[in-house]
């Protein structure tokens, strides 16, 4: 392929990658400071004002665990800036643990709800709330006019928002999500942590799987808590 014929194939491909992240494609990122894991968002980092989606594997998806200690590790560097929303649909948020993993628990806000309706409801009007930086909702599923209405909320004054997938105990069988509307989707699951040198068990870790990025690309990492501004660091990247 020529120069000229190279530097048009990747002006499209960048054009197309604007117009599929849609119209918060200028909106700001957070960087997780490592160049493989940024380079797979179309700005270079997790993107801000948008809304996110997060499953666990297995029975996470009962539980929640997992996925909501990794959530919470995502929320912690914006929690700095402004009040956290938590919309639970069950009250088993265990906040002492939140604090170990470092999340600032003089931000958040609790909010208990009955059912997913009052959960996506609380979670779009906590994102055009003034002051609230982020906002998590426990649901199962969000169709497409839901995940609209929640990037609009998220436009409305910059905030973020995170479902955090979880269907009730002995419900049903899961109902598949369409995801079309966030601008990412994680599935993540446990990772034995590693100690070092140190007695006793070392920091959380993560296999955090980015199933879908829009106008970005999947990829998969070993990740672990850290604590500082940073939050999170890229063990190392996992292949297919």
């Amino acid at each position: 392929m020529s120069g000229s014929r190279a530097i048009q194939w990747r002006a499209l491909k960048a054009k197309i990658a604007g117009l599929e992240a849609g119209p918060a494609a200028n909106a700001p990122v957070r960087p997780f400071g490592d160049a493989d894991l940024d380079g797979v968002f179309p700005a270079g980092g997790l993107p801000l004002g948008r809304w996110h989606e997060i499953v666990g594997d297995g029975l996470e998806i009962e539980t929640a665990a997992v996925a909501a200690a990794f959530t919470a590790a995502l929320v912690q560097p914006l929690a700095e800036a402004g009040t956290v929303v938590w919309i639970l649909r069950r009250e088993d948020l265990h906040a002492p643990g939140l604090a170990h993993l470092g999340f600032p628990a003089r931000r958040l806000i609790q909010v208990s709800v009955s059912s997913e309706a009052e959960a996506l409801a609380a979670l779009e009007d906590a994102l055009g709330a003034a002051g609230v930086v982020a906002a998590i909702a426990e649901a199962e599923s969000v169709d497409l006019t839901a995940g609209r209405r929640l990037q609009l909320a998220c436009e409305r004054r910059g905030a973020t928002g995170f479902v955090l997938r979880r269907r009730p105990y002995g419900g049903g069988p899961a109902r598949e999500v369409s995801g079309s509307a966030a601008a990412t989707r994680w599935r993540v699951g446990p990772a034995p942590s590693d100690p070092g040198d140190a007695p006793g068990l070392g920091p959380p870790r993560w296999r955090a799987t980015l199933d879908r990025c829009r106008g970005g690309r999947p990829g998969a990492w070993l990740m672990e808590k850290i604590y500082g501004p940073q939050a999170l660091r890229v063990v190392v990247g996992m292949g297919d």
